[in-house]
């Protein structure tokens, strides 16, 4: 579950909501430092926004210039309890507060995300400062797997709209196909291949035998 990958630059998930937060502002204080143009990108849940380090931080970033993308993924529900239950007046503006250039976007727009990034990781990149952007997306499944009945805190008419009308594959699908890039044949071609490297990597982690009890202490250093 969480995992890191140090030589992609990918720094780790934690356990903690909105921990990610403090990691990724240290990493980009790192990059400026170093001169090396890193940026640092930090993704969370809508439910950090009630986390107070993820203040601290946007507020140090802001006054440094940090080269960071603070990305907060809005699936609509904190575990159980929707985010307008929780949050109080609107996510953007407690960003702007401190000075940091803001997006909102449609989450599910694959080329809406792209273009977005791509412009404010070149800004980041050329000493412009941090950005805050908060994508609209949709958890479709439980929070954990033991989490199936969800009907005692959204409907299955609500799953199903998202599923059918704003599912992120079917738009950039149908967006290809009318723009001539990509027809249904080529599609499902491309969706045979990625299922099958889906299904190879979990038989590959299925199959791999446990670790040795001597790497009970490897990587650890407190």
């Amino acid at each position: 579950m969480h995992i890191a990958d140090q030589d992609t630059g990918n720094l780790g998930a934690n356990a903690i909501v909105a921990g990610s937060a403090g990691i990724a502002t240290g990493a980009a204080m790192s990059a400026k430092m170093r001169g090396s143009k890193q940026i640092a990108v930090c993704f969370f849940g809508e439910g950090a926004l009630g986390q107070g380090l993820l203040y601290e931080v946007m507020n140090m970033a802001s006054l440094w210039k940090l080269p960071i993308l603070y990305v907060c993924e809005n699936n609509q529900y904190n575990e159980y309890t929707h985010y307008r239950e929780t949050t109080a007046g609107d996510p953007v503006a407690r960003a702007q507060a401190f000075g940091i250039e803001t997006a909102s976007i449609d989450g599910q727009d694959v080329g809406v995300v792209y273009s977005t990034m791509l412009r404010l990781a070149e800004r980041a990149r050329h000493g412009e400062g941090p950005a805050f952007i908060i994508c609209d997306t949709y958890r479709y499944h439980g929070h954990h797997v033991g989490d199936i009945n969800r009907s005692y805190y959204r409907s299955k008419q609500e799953e199903e709209e998202w599923k059918s009308k704003r599912d992120p594959l079917k738009l950039v699908a149908g967006r290809l196909k009318g723009q001539k890039i990509a027809d249904e044949k080529a599609l499902a071609k491309i969706e045979k291949e990625i299922r099958l490297e889906i299904e190879t990597g979990v038989q590959f982690a299925l199959d791999a035998p446990y670790p040795d009890p001597s790497e009970v202490d490897l990587h650890v250093y407190a």
